[in-house]
């Protein structure tokens, strides 16, 4: 075997660690707020993560908010819903 090959085969992929490893597995369940309004989107949000909590806990949902592209000035879905994560819902994640 030459070296090049001895070299390939021995090099193991980085170990995915902290967002990294949570965005690789596949999701219990996807909620996607694309749409909704901040007071919508609140709601939503509250309602599937305690939802989530309940019946797979443990297990990886995702929350896509977007970019915020549809609403005037800077997008508030991303903010408002690393707030609900950190504060109301802190004890479902």
């Amino acid at each position: 075997m030459s070296k090049r090959r001895v070299k390939e085969a021995a090099t193991q992929p980085p170990e995915l660690t902290g967002i990294a490893q949570l965005l690789s597995e596949m999701p219990e369940a996807t909620l996607d707020l694309h749409g909704y309004t901040g007071p919508q989107a609140r709601l939503r949000a509250r309602d599937f993560l305690t939802t989530h909590s309940r019946i797979s806990a443990g297990s990886v949902v995702h929350v896509i908010t977007g970019k915020g592209s549809g609403s005037k000035g800077k997008g508030v879905l991303l903010e408002l819903t690393r707030d609900l994560l950190e504060g109301e819902a802190a004890n479902h994640v």
